[in-house]
Formats: structure tokens, C-alpha cells, sequence
């Protein structure tokens, strides 16, 4: 099992599967990206070695732990869309809007004959999104955008850092903009890349309930303006950037 487990990790790290050991680094700061990161863990998942927690995860060691500790290693499938409320975080961290920025390679999301089977999207979207990225002209580039969605919405509120990607359902409406309950969202990509800003929206505290109906404060909507147009800012400067790095 041991031997598998380096082969597979040593396909991502780029580091050969004789050096790696307990102490190796196998998080975010060891690949390249957030997705050869789920890709990695993944390709574990298709070859029975499942870790459904695996954010919180540093080392080769912590791996064989979390592992070894599984009463049976077994495939992570992707959760109903009727499940989503279940594990959705109903407030935000504080009552000050937040915002999360991600960009993501394309060409990181992994070429598959089934979107519907695959490990890989089966572990981070939901069977709805999954339709409505393979009905785009570019499924990769739709595919990717919703992950750097995620990956926006999880910087943007750290409640989100244990939950997995296919508990963030991302809605479209008719027009394909993207929507979800607890964030203003946008999404945008080039032929190469794919970025996203995610805005936090003030929840209203339960104990303030009673007030549902007041609006929210002007300074909150004036700063939440603020934040999306500094976000979209940030978003042309990072392609513009890309672009020019080519």
C-alpha cells in the first residue's frame, strides 16, 4: 500500500517515489496548483484509498494516518443537490462583507470520456453543475471557472474550508450568471485561464430576526460595491498580467 501511495503523490509533488517519506509535503505549498491538489487526491479516491478530509493534510505521514485510520477505504461521491442545505453554512464569519480571488489554469482540469463518472468532477461538483458545464462550448473552461468559484468562496469565508467542493452548489440563472445564496459571484476566463471573485453578502443574525425586514446599512452597501469593483479590478489586472507573461 505504501508503495502505491508514493507512486501516486510522486505523479503531483514532482518529487521521485523513493525520496518521499513521512515528513514530505504534500499540501497546496508542494503542487502547483489548488487543481492538481483535488486531482491528486482524486486519483487516490479511484485507486481505494478515499480521504473525504484531506484539507487539513501537510504531510506524506498525516496521509498514511488519515488513511490507515479509515474502517474501509471507499470511493467519495458526489452529494445530492437536496443534501446542500445540510452541510451550507448559514453566516458569514462577521456582519463586514469579504472577498475571496482565485485564478486557475485550464488546462489543469483533467480530459475524461465521462464527466458524470469521473472521480475528479464527481468529488467537486455537484451532477447539476456537471450538466451545465458539459452543455458549454468549452466544458473545461466552464468547469474550471466554477472551481476557481469554489476556491473564491472558501477565501472569502473560512467556514467554508472544511466543506467538500461538491457541497458549494453554484447555481446558474437563465442569462448563466452565476448565484449563490451567500456571495455575489463572478466569473470570467481566457483561452488559458479562469478567474473568480467571490463577495460575501451580511447575513442577519437569528437574534435579529425579528428585524428581517429592515434594510441593510448604507456603509455595509456602499463598502460591498466597493469590494466588487476593486475584486473586478484585481480580475482584469491578473489576465492582463497573464497575458503579457506568456
Amino acid at each position: 500500500m505504501e508503495t502505491q501511495l508514493r507512486d501516486i503523490i510522486s505523479l503531483y509533488i514532482k518529487i521521485p517515489a523513493d525520496q518521499i517519506n513521512s515528513n514530505t509535503i504534500i499540501d497546496r505549498t508542494a503542487v502547483s496548483s489548488s487543481i492538481l491538489l483535488h486531482r491528486m487526491y482524486a486519483h487516490l479516491a479511484k485507486e481505494n484509498f478515499a480521504v473525504a478530509d484531506y484539507w487539513d493534510i501537510k504531510d506524506f505521514g498525516s496521509l498514511q494516518k488519515r488513511i490507515d485510520g479509515q474502517p474501509g477505504s471507499t470511493a467519495i461521491h458526489a452529494i445530492s443537490k437536496e443534501k446542500l442545505a445540510t452541510v451550507d453554512p448559514s453566516v458569514v464569519e462577521d456582519d463586514q462583507p469579504s472577498i475571496g480571488i482565485d485564478i486557475e489554469q485550464i488546462s489543469n482540469m483533467p480530459v475524461v470520456n465521462d464527466y458524470r463518472e469521473d472521480e475528479f468532477y464527481r468529488m467537486n461538483f455537484v451532477p447539476a453543475e456537471i450538466a451545465y458545464c458539459i452543455l458549454q462550448s468549452n466544458p473545461a473552461a466552464s468547469f474550471a471557472g466554477l472551481f476557481a468559484a469554489k476556491e473564491a468562496i472558501v477565501k472569502a469565508n473560512k467556514l467554508f474550508l472544511d466543506k467538500p467542493f461538491n457541497a458549494i452548489y453554484i447555481d446558474h440563472l437563465p442569462n448563466g450568471k452565476p448565484v449563490h445564496p451567500l456571495f455575489k459571484l463572478s466569473i470570467s476566463h481566457s483561452n488559458d485561464v479562469a478567474i473568480a471573485v467571490a463577495v460575501a453578502l451580511p447575513v442577519i443574525p437569528l437574534s435579529n430576526a425579528a428585524n428581517i425586514s429592515q434594510p441593510h446599512s448604507s456603509t455595509n452597501n456602499s463598502l460591498l460595491y466597493l469590494l466588487a469593483f476593486t475584486a473586478l479590478l484585481i480580475s482584469v489586472l491578473a489576465m492582463v498580467l497573464h497575458f503579457f507573461d506568456k
